[in-house]
């Protein structure tokens, strides 16, 4: 049996509890995986170089024994319209990296890909309220797309296939 932790940082709490939803359904499909999720909402993707972040990642990979590998999970915003923003995600793409962390995009955002009809203004609501039968109305090749430019997709799904090895 191979054990494997998944760290995922994320900008919010909202999308830590997407996240944990989606990796409680992969847990059923890897039964020759036993596996912990551990999310760490960063507050925002302009902290992906807060040390106290880093740290806590080390920290959390200390205190597992077995495989640890460390998704950052962003969403894009704007970055096909602002200049700014695609700079940002090219920085944090470029740390990602240098970490030897997996990057992981929701384009525009992580409700846009996995819950379209959410309300924005209230995210902790909308995402406490998700299941898995929402999930399932998801069109899974958005969860695979590669070009982070593309409105209402994602790379997750290949991020858990290619580099996780695990199933989907």
């Amino acid at each position: 049996m191979k054990y494997l932790q998944i760290i995922v940082l994320c900008e919010g709490e909202s999308d830590a509890i997407y996240l944990d939803i989606i990796f409680k359904m992969l847990k059923e499909k890897n039964p020759d995986i036993n596996f912990k999720f551990t999310s760490i909402p960063i507050k925002g993707k302009t902290n992906f170089r807060d040390e106290k972040y880093i740290d806590k990642v080390e920290k959390t990979k200390l205190k597992f024994q077995g495989e640890s590998q460390v998704l950052y999970v962003v969403d894009t915003d704007d970055v096909d319209t602002s200049k700014e923003d695609l700079e940002l995600l090219e920085k944090i793409t470029e740390h990602v990296k240098k970490q030897d962390w997996h990057f992981v995009f929701f384009n525009r955002d992580i409700e846009e890909v996995l819950n379209k009809k959410a309300d924005r203004k209230k995210k902790m609501k909308e995402a406490r309220s998700y299941t898995e039968k929402k999930f399932y109305e998801v069109d899974k090749n958005n969860l695979k797309v590669r070009d982070y430019l593309i409105r209402g997709t994602s790379n997750l799904f290949s991020v858990i296939l290619e580099e996780l090895e695990m199933k989907i």
